[in-house]
């Protein structure tokens, strides 16, 4: 049987620190509830249970305080297994616990969802201490022990001989195997003159694992703290010539203020504990010492100081991190700048490239109007417009994604088309074989997964012959009819087999005076607004359709004033491409 009175107190002290920590969270998480049903105004069905819980928070609050505080019991009796199994208690606690679950179930399909997790909260924070009730049902007061205290829930009373902190009325209460702290890795000064009191207290702190050194005085003190390394002082005030007041002056004036101290003294007057503190001191002893109160102390304490050293460590890392970050910010802006030029130098290319209006004004028998905006610095849309020997040849075409990578795939299809056109190449399955060839294994050494579809216009004597695959052609007859030539059987991607003759086909248009023609990307089609709608292959036409009496140019120019008024403020994600057509 448990008779040391002390050890019976830290065990009822341990145990009201257990059940109150879910009834807590009962009375914490209904209240935050409530609070916040009030202050949205909002009228609900259950209020008046979450009320309940809250009450019976409150009532299970009294009861602990009731019947496990020392100063409440009887004559001030202390009968640790009288209390423990006290059939009184039991009933006081069990009923309200279970009105708690009960109403939490009855709450959980009726609850705002906002309000689902704390209720959950609740009932599990019930459920825990419902458990531990039963727990103390089960236990014998006439077999009450040390030993049938491991059986408690989740060895939330330990041991008499294990009982190494309690701190109770809002301390932290824990068992040595808890205790956060190494302590063998801590050094504690211990500064008194008098040397009862220095081995005394010594041996106190060496047993709870802790290195200790010790100082006789004030002056020895501080050249100690100077030439050592400590993490914790328990500084005595009554000394001769400096005394303890002296010393954490010093202390907190230094570049050791970082050290906590505790003060020690057979002065337990209030004035002198409010001293020690606005001075800067870390807590306050009085003696003789509780070992259990000391451990406590020494304890948080250096969990203060161990935050506070992990703090300063944290925030040393940062500043190294921080210097690496300016450091590579630095080499990042220059590589960005590397990249920009880069960059312009390919859009430039990409733009010296474009055919110029000079030279499509000279091409007889059509006006041809063209448009390109990247969605990036460099596009990857293709357009140009080629004359050799009398050929007019048109190409559009649209390299997956956009950026550099496709702007200069975007550059080697423009070279290839130009030089089979020099090369006198006519025949579109041959044309297309050697284009495709020639960038599928460019990608390859690129290591590149980059392909596009192409479609290449040829004008003769108002027939276009068309071959490739990419968008549908559209052709608004002369008066507004509308015609689409699908080219998905005309050809295959450029660059993603090696070889695409068999694919290639070719299909030939007639047009009459004023017949409008329409090239375009995807990127004019899937364009989108603030909604997220395409603009649509059908508005395009439509607007083709109301414009196709004026010229290349101004139809060109009212399908992309149309087309940025369907955008708005929306990002552009696609490279936008439009050529215009029109048999003069």
């Amino acid at each position: 049987m448990i008779t040391d009175s002390q050890s019976q107190l830290s065990i009822l002290a341990h145990l009201r620190h257990e059940l109150r920590t879910p009834i807590n969270a009962i009375i914490g998480y209904s209240e935050m509830i409530i609070e916040e049903i009030e202050e949205l105004d909002l009228n609900v069905e259950y209020f008046n249970e979450l009320e309940q819980i809250r009450e019976c928070g409150v009532q299970l609050l009294a009861a602990i305080n009731t019947f496990l505080n020392p100063p409440t019991l009887p004559n001030n009796q202390l009968n640790l297994p009288e209390i423990i199994t006290n059939p009184e208690l039991k009933a006081q606690l069990q009923k309200p616990t279970k009105v708690v679950i009960s109403k939490c179930h009855q709450l959980i399909p009726l609850i705002e969802t906002d309000f689902i997790a704390d209720i959950e909260k609740i009932s599990t924070a019930a459920n825990k201490l419902l458990k531990d009730i039963d727990t103390l049902l089960k236990i014998s007061p006439q077999k009450i022990d040390s030993n049938s205290l491991d059986n408690l829930p989740e060895n939330a009373i330990a041991k008499t001989s294990e009982i190494d902190l309690i701190i109770d009325s809002g301390f932290l209460l824990a068992a040595e195997s808890d205790l956060p702290l190494k302590t063998h890795n801590y050094t504690i000064l211990i500064v008194d003159d008098n040397e009862t009191n220095r081995d005394l207290l010594s041996r106190q702190v060496k047993e709870q694992g802790y290195q200790v050194a010790t100082a006789v005085d004030g002056k020895q003190a501080i050249t100690m703290i100077q030439t050592g390394a400590y993490d914790l002082i328990l500084l005595d005030i009554i000394m001769p010539e400096i005394n303890g007041y002296q010393v954490l002056k010093w202390i907190r004036s230094s570049s050791w203020g970082h050290i906590p101290t505790i003060m020690i003294s057979a002065l337990d007057e209030i004035d002198s504990v409010v001293k020690c503190i606005k001075m800067g001191a870390a807590d306050y002893l009085a003696k003789p010492f509780n070992p259990v109160l000391l451990k406590a102390r020494l304890g948080a304490c250096l969990e203060q100081k161990r935050l506070r050293d992990q703090q300063a460590s944290y925030l040393e890392q940062l500043a190294t991190a921080n210097e690496q970050i300016s450091k590579l910010n630095n080499c990042l802006q220059a590589e960005n700048m590397r990249l920009s030029a880069e960059l312009d130098i390919t859009q430039r290319l990409q733009m010296m490239l474009l055919p110029k209006e000079k030279e499509l004004s000279q091409i007889e028998g059509l006006e041809i109007a063209g448009f390109m905006e990247p969605a990036d610095e460099v596009g990857g849309d293709y357009y140009d417009v080629l004359q050799h020997h009398g050929r007019i040849t048109i190409g559009i075409g649209d390299v997956t994604g956009h950026g550099l990578e496709s702007g200069v795939l975007m550059l080697m299809v423009q070279t290839a088309v130009r030089t089979l056109m020099e090369n006198n190449e006519t025949d579109p399955k041959k044309f297309f074989e050697v284009l495709n060839r020639t960038i599928y294994k460019n990608v390859q050494r690129m290591d590149s997964d980059k392909n596009l579809s192409l479609c290449l216009v040829d004008y003769y004597d108002s027939v276009l012959s068309l071959s490739g695959q990419h968008e549908e052609m559209v052709v608004v007859r002369s008066g507004g009819a509308i015609e689409r030539v699908d080219t998905i059987d005309l050809g295959f991607p450029i660059g993603l087999e090696e070889t695409i003759e068999d694919f290639v086909f070719q299909a030939q248009v007639h047009l009459n005076q004023g017949d409008v023609v329409i090239l375009y990307t995807d990127g004019i089609t899937e364009a989108e607004n603030n909604l997220g709608v395409h603009y649509g292959l059908e508005r395009l036409c439509s607007m083709v359709q109301k414009n196709w009496q004026h010229s290349a140019k101004n139809i060109r120019q009212a399908v992309i004033q149309d087309l940025r008024s369907h955008i708005g403020v929306e990002k552009v994600y696609d490279d936008i491409t439009l050529v215009v057509l029109k048999q003069k």
